[in-house]
């Protein structure tokens, strides 16, 4: 009779689980593609950072050493993210700066809006999109590499690199969107009286609305709007069920984001659905605008 470990290894579905974890691991931790798309993330997220904060860190507003120490510190990282140079350092740079405003100034120091999952997102973003090739296309390392090229005689470098940084932003947004369902999982929300608060406190007042049905469409809005968050978390990272999901999700937060004071939130997760998209995909979108047609993958 064979050991219970000779049996394991025997199995046949051993042998169909190691390969499928064997293509994960490719798939996450090895996969090269187009770095345009994280070039494009990197310069979004540039402007995110200062459409969220540039207006509150002006050199007179908080003109103590800290201000003014952070003042520096936040508009040279991101004005380096946003033209490319140093593209990745830049990256851990301004990432840091954001990571320090979250629990430093935020939370130690009680500024309170900038504790806000929206300003995490941003920090967080910034420090995975280091870990992309984010700087070889549209940026000055791209144009400074270029001209060296020229100079040795030798063929432009590839616009290519490792995407793994991509793969851990699509982790990152299924856990947000997994435990943001998870978190409304309970009687409380499901059964519309969190979204009667909401519209209470934003547009109704004290009064409760003489709107018909407006307990019904509360329920009714409450588990569709769990419904969508699981199957973002869950849907979005496979490309079957991305095509049926991608559109919903945008409006979803688009809605979110003319209805309710949620800052930079939608914007960056706007931004940061490129990262589910196979990067030659949008590779080759970006040469059918720029009128070169559908062409092969970038060398």
């Amino acid at each position: 009779m064979p050991a219970p470990a000779d049996a394991i290894a025997d199995w046949s579905g051993w042998a169909v689980m190691r390969a499928l974890a064997a293509r994960f691991v490719g798939w996450a931790a090895y996969s090269e593609g187009s770095s345009r798309s994280s070039a494009l993330i990197r310069i979004g997220l540039a402007m995110l950072f200062w459409s969220r904060w540039a207006g509150e860190l002006l050199a007179y507003i908080d003109q103590s050493p800290t201000g003014l120490f952070l003042t520096a510190n936040f508009f040279v990282a991101t004005a380096l993210l946003f033209v490319g140079y140093h593209s990745r350092v830049a990256a851990v740079w301004a990432g840091a700066v954001g990571m320090a405003m979250y629990y430093y100034f935020g939370f130690q120091l009680g500024r309170e809006p900038w504790t806000h999952h929206h300003t995490y997102l941003l920090a967080v973003a910034a420090l995975l999109i280091a870990l992309t090739p984010c700087g070889r296309s549209y940026s000055l390392d791209r144009y400074l590499a270029v001209v060296r090229a020229e100079r040795a005689g030798l063929p432009p470098p590839a616009e290519r690199g490792n995407l793994w940084g991509l793969r851990l932003i699509v982790v990152q947004l299924s856990v947000l969107y997994f435990f943001a369902a998870f978190d409304k999982t309970n009687h409380a929300f499901l059964s519309g009286a969190r979204i009667e608060q909401i519209f209470l406190w934003y547009y109704a007042g004290s009064d409760y609305p003489a709107i018909p049905g407006f307990a019904w469409a509360a329920t009714a809005v409450s588990l569709a709007v769990v419904a969508l968050e699981y199957s973002l978390a869950f849907g979005l990272p496979f490309r079957r069920t991305r095509r049926y999901l991608v559109l919903p999700g945008l409006a979803f937060h688009a809605i979110i984001y003319v209805t309710l004071p949620v800052y930079t939130f939608s914007a960056t997760m706007a931004l940061l659905y490129l990262a589910y998209f196979d990067a030659g995909d949008v590779d080759r979108v970006i040469a059918r605008l720029q009128g070169t047609g559908l062409r092969e993958e970038i060398p």
